[in-house]
């Protein structure tokens, strides 16, 4: 029924609109925050890649493989093992992903665990390791390195805080998930 044929049907005018069946909240709850985790994950795996490409010299010379020579030449400060560390939370960014088209809540829960061992710990660590560093520039104003033409230490610092959103979001949107695919409890009478 269209309203130019003539007048509108009395109780058709939308505004028993509070009568009508609605989409429940766990529902878009969880529709909205699968779409923002899956995005943080992916922007997480990215990130991730960036930082194998960088950690790449010292882990051909880990594994003792000839192109080790070849990498030298790139100029990359040694990496930390912090840095190992965080790499493995791209094993948790996985498990994120894998969680999300079935509602796995166990796989979401490792997920959540791994972001906070290997993500989030590391990440404070380098971020206090770098602290001094830090405030020798913020003082003196000079830097030892330099990464494309800015202080390294900027750089990594920005990068750091970052990956701590990245992960603080991460965690946010996988607690939110966890707390809409809990099935409601049932009502003892």
């Amino acid at each position: 029924m269209s309203s130019s044929s003539g007048k509108r049907p009395d109780g058709t005018d939308g505004s028993d609109h509070w009568h009508r069946e609605s989409v429940a909240w766990q529902y878009k709850i969880s529709s909205i925050n699968k779409g923002r985790l899956k995005t943080t994950l992916n922007l997480q795996i990215v990130f991730g890649l960036l930082v194998i490409v960088r950690l790449l010299p010292g882990l051909t010379a880990l594994v003792g493989l000839p192109i080790y020579k070849k990498l030298q030449h790139w100029d990359i400060p040694a990496p930390k093992a912090w840095e190992y560390a965080w790499i493995v939370s791209l094993v948790a960014a996985v498990f994120g992903l894998k969680s999300l088209p079935k509602n796995d809540a166990l796989v979401l829960k490792q997920f959540l665990i791994g972001t906070a061992v290997f993500g989030i710990l590391p990440v404070i660590y380098g971020l206090i390791e770098l602290f001094d560093d830090l405030m020798l520039y913020y003082k003196d104003k000079k830097s030892s390195s330099q990464i494309l033409g800015y202080p390294a230490v900027l750089v990594w610092y920005m990068c750091l805080v970052v990956c701590l959103q990245m992960h603080a979001f991460g965690i946010y949107f996988g607690a939110n998930l966890l707390k809409a695919w809990k099935p409601k409890d049932k009502k003892i009478k």
